[in-house]
């Protein structure tokens, strides 16, 4: 680190022998940028505002009965337009700048500069937004007055053409409608004659509202299938019914003989009374004796003649024979009627499905035997209804265009949109460019670098030694010691006038900056006016 500084202290010092020299680069380049800062023309920028009103009272009323016009895009196109070359052209013309063009590379250069410096762009606020409808045209020229003619000429050319290209354009907009519906319209009537003729042709063939002949044909399948398997859910149901019912008794019995029974003990009215009373028997005996025991089996002889009787008489019973104690103490099975019903319902069902079955059947079979003929009639009339749609559907269109064509421009000529000039043309007294306060000072800083760079250079090239250490570097060889330089008190004088002459010269470059910078633009300007 100390050797670095040492070497910035070494290169200041030889730099520092030079700094006359650097001084006066300084000056002579300041004095040289100062004269051509000086020397450069003004530039004066002509601005006008105008703005677009598209929100009249009107406006909201034809809402969707009028095309709504894009200001957007009529001003984009507008502004190509101010900018083309033959717009150009004739502007300079107008104003007078072409008057010292001559060759074709001079005009080419002239329009090429034109469309660089004329501006039209959308106004916006400071925070950045963009207002709607406010837009702004801006011209920058070293004359004030060609400058303010220029932005008058685009102005007066921005509203005429943004009116009369909306004219035009709907103009041929409608003559362009009015022959499409010409021709939509014979294609229509042509497409609506081939569709009847068809139609009359393939009466009967062709789809309804059950759909086309595939989803016909498919939901009579699915249709037929679902109504089988309904079918063998109805047989399945019914087969167990009929095996339920089977074992099931018609009749139910012992209430009499119950009844008495419970009022009379010990005695059985009838055979069910008696059949009870010795099942019981039977229980009780079974509880003391075994089945081989001659009371036991005595017991179920009995049991057994008293169910027989029973079963003969419940037999006669059926027929409508049955009498006696029996029948007196019998009644209807109400789960069997129940299931006697269902079994009626389910029966009556099976009929209907079979019937639905052979209906679906026929249906199949006659659609199938049509595989080869109903689809390309639908096929047909399919793509005859789709081309009369589309037709008839662009035809609409169209004339629902012209219709709205027509009041767009009927809503025109009264002034759905209005040009208002916010601010007319003007150019400020003070140029907008050149920057000349700031291009004097970057001139002075230019040459403080170039009086630095001088001196550094000198250096370079006419290097001496200040130092012990950087002779040893420079010749390799080890110094043994150093001669101090006594300085007598004139030699001292003589450095303190230099260094006050060099003061002293800087301390002039600054004044004459600040000169500069405060009296030479209104100098330069006071000039240009007199000159014109």
């Amino acid at each position: 680190m100390n050797a670095m500084l040492g070497k910035v202290l070494d290169d200041f010092h030889g730099s520092w022998r030079f700094r006359w020299v650097g001084l006066a680069t300084a000056a002579a380049v300041c004095v040289c940028g100062w004269i051509y800062v000086l020397m450069m023309p003004n530039i004066y920028e002509a601005r006008a505002r105008v703005y677009v009103d598209t929100q009249s009272v009107l406006r909201p009323l034809l809402q969707g009965l009028t095309i709504a016009p894009n200001v957007e895009t009529d001003v984009a196109v507008v502004r190509q337009a101010l900018l083309s070359r033959p717009q150009i052209e004739k502007v300079a013309h107008l104003t007078g700048l072409d008057s010292r063009v001559v060759t074709p590379a001079g005009r080419e250069a002239l329009v090429a500069s034109l469309q660089q410096r004329i501006v039209i762009n959308t106004d916006v606020h400071a925070a950045g937004a963009p207002t709607d409808g406010l837009y702004s045209i801006t011209f920058q020229d070293a004359s004030r007055r060609k400058s303010l003619a220029v932005v008058q000429s685009l102005l007066t050319t921005f509203v005429e053409d943004t009116l009369g290209s909306k004219r035009s354009g709907q103009e041929a907009a409608q003559k362009f409608l009015r022959a499409q519906i010409a021709q939509y319209e014979t294609r229509l009537s042509e497409a609506e004659q081939r569709l009847a003729d068809f139609k009359k042709r393939n009466v009967g063939s062709m789809p309804d509202q059950r759909g086309d002949y595939f989803g016909r044909l498919q939901t009579a399948v699915t249709g037929l299938e679902q109504t089988r398997n309904d079918l063998a859910l109805a047989g399945a149901r019914r087969d167990e019914l009929q095996r339920q019912l089977s074992g099931e008794d018609p009749f139910v019995f012992g209430f009499d003989n119950e009844l008495n029974a419970a009022n009379v003990p010990g005695q059985a009215g009838d055979l069910t009374a008696r059949i009870q009373e010795l099942e019981k028997r039977e229980q009780e005996l079974l509880l003391r004796y075994t089945e081989k025991h001659p009371e036991v089996i005595g017991l179920r002889k009995t049991l057994e003649d008293l169910r027989a009787q029973q079963a003969a008489e419940l037999e006669r019973m059926r027929r409508g024979q049955g009498t006696g104690t029996l029948a007196s103490s019998t009644k209807a099975n109400p789960v069997y009627q129940s299931m006697k019903l269902e079994l009626n319902r389910a029966e009556v069902q099976i009929a209907e499905l079979r019937r639905n079955v052979a209906q679906r059947s026929a249906d199949v079979a006659s659609l199938r035997q049509l595989v080869d003929t109903v689809p390309q009639v639908e096929a047909d009339i399919a793509r005859l209804n789709r081309d009369y749609e589309v037709t008839r559907a662009q035809y609409l269109q169209l004339v629902q265009r012209l219709e709205t064509a027509k009041m767009s421009e009927n809503a025109e000529d009264t002034g759905t949109i209005r040009f208002e000039i916010i601010d007319p043309p003007a150019v400020p007294l003070r140029p907008v460019a050149p920057m000349r306060s700031l291009l004097f000072g970057g001139v002075l800083f230019f040459a403080l670098l170039a009086g630095a760079g001088v001196a550094t250079l000198l250096n370079m090239t006419r290097p001496v030694f200040h130092s012990a250490r950087g002779l040893a570097e420079a010749l390799g060889i080890p110094v043994i010691g150093t001669v101090t330089r006594m300085w007598i008190g004139q030699y001292r004088a003589i450095q303190r006038r230099d260094l006050l002459g060099f003061c002293g010269g800087i301390a002039a470059l600054l004044i004459a900056f600040g000169a500069v910078s405060n009296f030479g633009e209104s100098t330069v300007q006071l000039l240009f006016g007199i000159t014109g």
